[in-house]
Parts: C-alpha cells; structure tokens; sequence
C-alpha cells in the first residue's frame, strides 16, 4: 500500500485484531415528530394572521404567509437528510478502513495505518497520509472531536505496533 488513500468500491476483507469499530452519526435534536407538531404550530398561527390581514383587505399578505412555512419545511428536509449521513472508522493492524454511507450510496477508502496520521484543523478530525488527507466527523462538537481523535490516534499507535 502506498501513502495515500485508495478507494475501493466494496468493504475490504479486515483480517486480525480490531482496534477500532466507530460509527459517527450527527446528532439532530429535533425529532420527526416534534417537527411535524412545530409545522402544525407554525400553519396554524400563519392562518389566523392571515385571515386577520384578509379581513383587513390586505389579501396579498395572505400569499406570502404560506413562503415561510414553505421555507422551513425545505430547511427541515436537506437538515434531516443530513442527518442520515453515517461515517463508520476501522482500524485493524494493516489497514484503515473509512467508509461512508449518505443518499448519494456508500464509499469506501483504504489505507495503510504506518502511514495514517491524526490531525485537528477545522471541523472534524484529519487522517493524513503522505500528501492527501481525509476529514472524518465533520459534524461533530468539538469536545466530541477531541474525544474521537483520542480513541483513533491511540487505536492507530496499538495497530502499528501490532499489539
């Protein structure tokens, strides 16, 4: 293997010691169904505004009530959609496995953990290697981040040196 990431375009066979098993999932704390109670919440109030400024002759108002309950409903949609990304690490004693899984299918990407080194710049965590670079966990508080890049640093030190 060399020092750069490879893609493959199915799970590689992981053969000995599993050092590390993650899934990252990026927290939501707004359910489905609190959503649609706070939709609901939303339509009902734009509805009684509306007909006040109805009665009132300023029917045009009415119209443009409905773009922010449409307006939300987009934001809340690509928001959970989001959501379903899952990003799932393993680290066994000859490769790093990195694979992730969103509405746009699965990749996967391989490397070598002689290679693999942990980094903090930004959001999420960096696996560098040689010139390239991969950022995991992108979604991720910050203390989350800390934690995780902890767990993978100590996970790759234990695979390159087999134990």
């Amino acid at each position: 293997m060399t020092p750069r990431w490879e893609r493959t375009p199915a799970p590689p066979e992981l053969d000995g010691a599993l050092y590390m098993d993650a899934e990252l999932r990026p927290h939501r704390s707004l359910s489905v169904a609190a959503f649609k109670l706070m939709l609901i919440g939303v339509i009902v109030i734009n509805v009684a505004v509306a007909v006040f400024f109805w009665v009132q002759g300023a029917f045009p108002v009415a119209g443009f009530l409905g773009l922010d309950v449409l307006a939300l409903w987009l934001a809340f949609r690509f928001n959970y959609k989001a959501a379903r990304r899952v990003e799932r690490v393993r680290v066994v004693a000859g490769k790093v496995h990195v694979a992730s899984f969103d509405s746009d299918g699965e990749r996967h990407w391989v490397l070598n953990p002689l290679w693999a080194r942990v980094a903090r710049d930004g959001p999420g965590v960096l696996i560098r290697a040689g010139k390239g670079q991969m950022r995991i966990g992108a979604f991720l508080s910050p203390k989350e981040c800390e934690s995780f890049a902890a767990a993978l640093d100590a996970a790759l030190f234990r695979a390159k040196r087999g134990a």
